[in-house]
């Protein structure tokens, strides 16, 4: 709990703080990536074609043509909650204004980095999204060869190719933890030049035409290539970030006590799990 003499020096100057320093705190990107709209739902449904249409074939006139036929699955994701709270008390909320808006920006940040790990990560039990990497389509090693070796860049080669293969959604980013995005940055030719382009030059970089996001979300070693196509995977938003001040907790109201709670509610729609490729990078006999 947040409350007087909890956090600065008192009777020590009349000076006002000049402000609080928060944390160090991740640059949260993964929601950048993915497509967002509203919805007014509790239960998002989508259908997937699981059996699509053969091919057609050329037929003779006066002669019954090859039926075709398609089946679909219905699919639902239920609308998560999203949230955190702090008890404070309304002295110290009165008497130490940049504290309001420390907590403000603080409550919103760890609510939207449990978001941020759960569009990656979660395995959708219970109140937790349902993640891209545990319906993610698993990497297919066969596709590297051991006789030429590989390094990470080349898994995340192979891994566009498997989509390529199997005619899904082009991928246009691919998700990489701190560590290994700075392992393939740092990957040299046999000349000591960096394949990815020199130090010094400007702008986000990329590998293969796929924005690189790099995020402690993202588990080391692992890797996920996708696409931001709102045909493959989307966020669907129930209701935007809000943050609310109550005294109406317990015995809060007589104690002067306040709560503090920053929550969202929201649905992760994995429509074409083939679209996303995940595996991991461990296994690279380069460093």
């Amino acid at each position: 709990m947040i409350g007087a003499g909890g956090g600065h020096s008192a009777g020590k100057s009349n000076k006002p703080p000049s402000g609080i320093t928060p944390e160090a705190r991740a640059v949260l990107k993964v929601r950048d990536v993915l497509p967002s709209s509203r919805t007014s739902l509790q239960v998002v449904d989508f259908v997937r074609v699981t059996t699509p249409m053969g091919i057609s074939s050329p037929a003779p006139e006066n002669v019954a043509k090859v039926e075709n036929a398609v089946a679909f699955t219905s699919y639902s994701e239920r609308v998560k909650t999203v949230a955190t709270w702090i008890p404070a008390t309304k002295q110290i909320l009165d008497d130490f204004a940049e504290l309001s808006g420390y907590i403000e920006g603080a409550l919103p940040y760890y609510v939207n980095l449990a978001e941020e790990q759960g569009l990656l990560t979660g395995d959708g039990v219970g109140e937790d999204l349902h993640g891209i990497i545990p319906q993610a389509t698993a990497f297919n090693t066969s596709l590297l060869v051991p006789a030429n070796g590989w390094t990470r860049i080349d898994v995340i080669a192979r891994a566009i190719e498997q989509i390529n293969q199997t005619n899904e959604i082009e991928p246009t980013f691919v998700v990489l933890n701190p560590k290994d995005f700075w392992s393939v940055r740092l990957t040299k030719d046999n000349f000591g030049r960096y394949l990815l382009g020199d130090p010094q030059q400007i702008g986000n970089p990329n590998v293969f035409g796929l924005d690189i996001v790099w995020t402690p979300s993202m588990p080391a070693g692992q890797f996920l290539v996708g696409s931001g196509n709102p045909v493959a995977a989307e966020i669907r938003d129930r209701m935007a970030m809000q943050v609310e001040i109550s005294t109406e907790h317990m015995d809060y109201f007589v104690k002067n006590l306040v709560a503090i709670r920053a929550e969202k509610r929201l649905a992760l729609i994995v429509k074409r799990p083939g679209s996303f490729i995940t595996g991991t990078l461990a296994s690279s006999p380069i460093s």
